[in-house]
């Protein structure tokens, strides 16, 4: 079973000292005024630093929400990773659902910096491909792993292709059931994690 995630606190607690400091006061202003609103004058401010002393630690704007970006990214990844190396072909159907509770409630936990970081990145095609290569690449090589032992504990013969195909499709599966499930307040699991299973072709397998 998958633990109960730990808040993701003060940036500072990821990022220690003037560094963390700065960040968390970045992340503070870029979710009142947004990306394009928030300035450098206004972080430094909050800090109490000069606005040229503030250019010491971060060389711009966008390099500073680079690194609020890389941040907070690399930690909701490690913690998916470590839930993903957790699924067992033995408890299978649990730990589907097990993964979609604790993703559930950490998109909760991590809505107000989510909406924060997340329209700024849609917006900057170099924080875009960040986020792809810190989360999602990795992400999507450890699921085709993982879906390839699978494949073999339940004896099942894949080709890469068709295997990449049904990530995909596992992808979209778990994370739209996890932002209709946000949204509708509601706790489908042990429904979504049986049509996953469904879906990969794992029924009476698994």
């Amino acid at each position: 079973m998958s633990p109960t995630p730990e808040p993701i606190g003060p940036i500072a607690s990821l990022e220690p000292g003037r560094r963390g400091e700065i960040l968390d006061a970045a992340l503070a202003v870029f979710a009142e005024k947004g990306y394009a609103g928030g300035s450098m004058r206004e972080i430094a401010a909050r800090v109490g630093f000069t606005e040229p002393a503030l250019y010491r630690h971060f060389a711009s704007k966008e390099a500073l929400f680079l690194t609020l970006v890389q941040i907070i990214a690399t930690h909701l990844r490690d913690e998916a990773l470590d839930i993903l190396r957790g699924v067992q072909a033995a408890s299978l159907r649990a730990d589907i659902a097990a993964a979609l509770a604790s993703r559930r409630e950490r998109v909760a936990m991590a809505m107000p910096m989510l909406r924060t970081v997340l329209p700024a990145a849609a917006h900057q095609p170099a924080i875009l491909a960040e986020v792809r290569a810190i989360v999602f690449e990795p992400l999507l090589g450890e699921l085709e792993a993982k879906v390839a032992d699978l494949d073999a504990a339940f004896g099942m013969q894949s080709d890469f292709d068709s295997r990449r195909s049904r990530v995909r499709a596992f992808l979209a599966m778990f994370a739209g059931s996890i932002a209709t499930s946000v949204m509708l307040g509601d706790e489908p699991d042990e429904t979504i994690a049986d049509a996953i299973v469904r879906l990969m072709g794992w029924e009476g397998k698994a």
